[in-house]
């Protein structure tokens, strides 16, 4: 009995593991389907005349929201001290000013023939305190995303590609601060191990369903409404109906059919002399139900003494 007990214990325990492993499972697949995040090498050239591309890495984490016709999806592309070696500015930026991010994201829809259209966002961050020329650049603003798929698409699949790193000049250094200049165009690199740029698939209910059930109830209707003059072509035709003797043969035979009573069980009347009733078997079957439970019962209590 010990022994029976304790195996039933690790069998409950193993399957409870593989209950909550199979679930994480299931949980990781159902995220890494909505977020990827991957180190992507790029090639960033400066702007400045004479500048030296630089070949970074970067850290991309692409996201994608959204339920029903509201699709968003966050960019959020961070520089990494690759060996120690941060992204540094190819020009000084004074205080008060901003960085400015401007992503570049393909987006590709199923089944064919449908599109997507992404915004392009340009986020702004402020710049403080001031950033000497090749010093290290602070963090890059987070891109938010509006997806809008086209009417019938059941995916759309974002890819994050390149991006370009802008500076805005605080007001009162002889420029506009609504005009963007340019620090690093970075593309990504074409050789080395992280080259694949990060993507993301988001599934979509298209909305183009409500609207095709319009035009098919429109084109049922219109044919019911032509048969409406279908009528004025039917002609009225009176006929004439006699008596007749039926309805004396038709007492005559039912009359018969009540006599007789037909053999074929319950389903013609016969049911009185189809043969022993039903309830004999259940009461049989039962019996014997019973009679098995007690000689199990009477078998368990029959143990064999504990050899130590």
């Amino acid at each position: 009995m010990l022994k029976s007990k304790a195996r039933g214990r690790v069998a409950g325990r193993v399957a409870a593991a593989g209950v909550v492993s199979a679930g994480l499972l299931l949980g990781l697949t159902a995220l890494g389907a909505h977020a990827d995040t991957k180190t992507v090498t790029y090639t960033c050239t400066p702007s400045t005349s004479g500048g030296t591309p630089v070949t970074h890495d970067f850290t991309v984490a692409l996201t994608s929201t959204g339920t029903g016709t509201q699709y968003t999806a966050t960019l959020n592309i961070q520089p990494l001290n690759t060996n120690n070696q941060p992204l540094l500015a190819p020009v000084a930026i004074a205080a008060g000013g901003a960085l400015q991010m401007q992503p570049s994201v393909l987006a590709s829809a199923l089944p064919a023939g449908a599109t997507a259209g992404v915004s392009t966002p340009t986020p702004t961050v402020a710049v403080n305190p001031a950033v000497t020329a090749s010093g290290s650049l602070p963090p890059l603003p987070v891109a938010t995303l509006t997806v809008t798929p086209s009417a019938g698409a059941t995916s759309v699949t974002l890819t994050a590609k390149d991006f370009k790193i802008n500076m805005i000049a605080p007001a009162g250094t002889g420029s506009t601060t609504t005009t963007p200049t340019t620090l690093y165009n970075c593309v990504i690199a074409a050789t080395g191990a992280n080259t694949m740029p990060a993507a993301v698939t988001m599934a979509v209910t298209s909305p183009s369903a409500s609207p095709s059930a319009s035009p098919s109830a429109s084109p049922s209707a219109s044919p019911s409404a032509s048969a409406s003059p279908s009528p004025r072509n039917t002609r009225t035709v009176y006929e004439t109906v006699f008596a007749s003797p039926t309805p004396s043969k038709r007492k005559t035979t039912k009359s018969a059919q009540i006599e007789n009573t037909p053999g074929g069980g319950a389903a013609t009347g016969g049911g009185g002399d189809a043969g022993p009733d039903a309830r004999l078997f259940v009461l049989t079957g039962t019996a014997l139900m019973l009679a098995a439970a007690g000689g199990g019962l009477v078998l368990r209590t029959r143990r064999r003494p504990v050899r130590h």
